[in-house]
């Protein structure tokens, strides 16, 4: 399994601070969006948190709204890079399970945390949505009209 899965070979102080001019944003209707479109009964991450957790708590009336502008803010600071080093080394983690394939060998699954692939599927939307239609818009584009 370490042959497959090395150690990391750097650590996350030999990253770059990010730029805030170049980070995406995402707003509470695309972090509303993600978190409908888990598939109804998955299983929680390490931390336990289920993403019905999630759901449940954006539907009710009493804190729906409230929860819904912290939960984008959280994906936002994600997005931005501005997780602590320290959490990060947890959060970006994952557990990982080794099964056995009928082939011989193995097979390797990671268990993300439940928020971390939220704003991993917010930061994907936003590539759909914005980046690709934004290029496959130029293609089309008449020379001269930008």
């Amino acid at each position: 399994m370490l042959e497959k899965h090395p150690p990391s070979s750097a650590t996350l102080t030999d990253l770059p601070a990010p730029d805030p001019q170049q980070c995406i944003s995402v707003e509470e209707s695309e972090v509303r969006q993600a978190v409908f479109s888990f598939p109804a009964g998955l299983a929680g991450g390490p931390d336990g948190l289920r993403r019905q957790h999630i759901h449940d708590l954006l539907v009710r009336s009493e804190a729906g709204p409230e929860f819904l502008t912290a939960l984008t803010a959280f994906v936002n600071l994600v997005l931005a890079g501005r997780c602590p080093s320290a959490v990060a080394q947890v959060f970006f983690g994952g557990r990982l399970l080794a099964l056995s394939k009928k082939s011989g060998g193995f097979r390797s699954i990671v268990i993300g945390f439940t928020l971390r692939i939220l704003a991993s599927k917010c930061a994907n939307s936003f590539g759909t949505n914005h980046l690709v239609r934004d290029w496959t818009l130029s293609l089309y584009e008449q020379p001269g009209c930008q």
